[in-house]
């Protein structure tokens, strides 16, 4: 499991126990509590979905770099395989 996969199932896990927690010690009535789960969760996605963005950008940034990179190798071998050839 990558990173980002593990990251997701710990963090929807904690969410989970999170929850679960505060609905047993909550000092609320049901429909504040509700609220407040709605609330917490919408913001955590919303976290957890820049996340997912940032690492998007980071992940093609990378792919153009590695693109660049062997476009230059190839350049260069060929350049060598014409002076030699």
């Amino acid at each position: 499991m990558n990173d980002t996969k593990r990251t997701a199932v710990f963090f929807l896990a904690g969410l989970g126990i999170g929850v679960g927690v505060a609905l047993l010690f909550a000092p609320r009535s049901g429909e504040e509590t509700r609220e407040w789960i709605a609330d917490t969760a919408e913001r955590e996605f919303k976290m957890l979905r820049r996340s997912g963005r940032r690492s998007m950008r980071q992940l093609q940034a990378t792919v153009t770099k590695g693109r660049d990179i062997l476009r230059d190798g190839k350049e260069a071998l060929a350049s060598v395989t014409a002076k030699l050839g």
